[in-house]
């Protein structure tokens, strides 16, 4: 096990902080650090393309490890390491002011985690946390082949390599294995997805998700130009012709037509 590391220039002493940790527990550290910040999601990017190795494992620095993740995300994809694969699983959530309490993603989203990620009906991810995913360097490698889309394009790093692993190969949900805790507090990039549903946050969230999403579905289309052809690329093809017109306005019956494709994401009012 090798910790690549790649720190956006941050504002205070992280570099130090991972450098001490590393050394205490004997973990083999490497630096990728940029010249300059390359920013999010396009650091994640930069990281794989810098790394060479069998298993890629995201991490980010808001997430908790449990112990076995490595182990228990490894032996899954072993049994087929040639072959494009993605794992994850349902991870708990703590908030920094209630420590103890944990709540299943899956559950803050209100779905049923193996009805959310089944292939035929989900176009975005609901439980598929890129803290909590595994992929095989084949995947890794088609990632990289649209690494400039990507970060021009994608909306995040986990939905991104969940739809190229749909697209290309297959996904798995690791059963009733929660690998990780996932760490919320006020400065986090995604807090706006977890701090209330009022009336003016809905709002809000909208603004922020439409365009996103509609520049998502973009890059997917231009990305599936070099994909390999197949059913399950000409479906999600379809779906995001209609997520890249999101940002408009939207009739009833292009509502009802997202929907039925299960592509709207993280909940139907996002596109109202």
């Amino acid at each position: 096990f090798t910790l690549d590391w790649l720190d956006d220039h941050s504002s205070d002493n992280t570099r130090e902080i991972v450098r001490s940790a590393a050394l205490k527990w004997h973990i083999e550290l490497r630096e990728w650090h940029q010249p300059q910040s390359v920013g999010y999601p396009s650091c994640f990017y930069q990281l794989l393309e810098c790394v060479d190795a069998d298993i890629y494992l995201y991490c980010d620095q808001d997430d908790i490890w449990l112990p076995g993740k490595i182990d228990v995300t490894a032996a899954n994809l072993l049994a087929d390491i040639a072959a494009p694969v993605l794992c994850f699983s349902d991870s708990w959530v703590f908030f920094e002011e209630r420590p103890q309490q944990f709540i299943r993603l899956s559950r803050i989203f209100g779905v049923k985690a193996s009805v959310a990620m089944r292939e035929s009906q989900s176009f975005f991810p609901l439980v598929c946390a890129g803290h909590s995913q595994g992929l095989t360097r084949a995947l890794r490698d088609i990632l990289l082949t649209h690494k400039d889309i990507a970060c021009k394009y994608s909306f995040a790093h986990d939905i991104w390599t969940y739809l190229i692993a749909v697209a290309t190969g297959t996904t798995r949900m690791l059963s009733d294995v929660p690998t990780a805790l996932y760490r919320r507090h006020r400065e986090s990039f995604s807090e706006f997805f977890f701090s209330g549903r009022s009336v003016s946050k809905l709002w809000g969230l909208t603004q922020i998700l439409r365009p996103g999403l509609a520049r998502h579905a973009q890059g997917f289309l231009l990305a599936s130009e070099t994909l390999p052809p197949g059913p399950k690329v000409d479906r999600l093809v379809a779906i995001a012709r209609l997520v890249a017109t999101i940002d408009r306005q939207q009739s009833p019956a292009a509502m009802f037509k997202l929907m039925r494709n299960g592509a709207l994401w993280p909940a139907p009012w996002f596109a109202t």
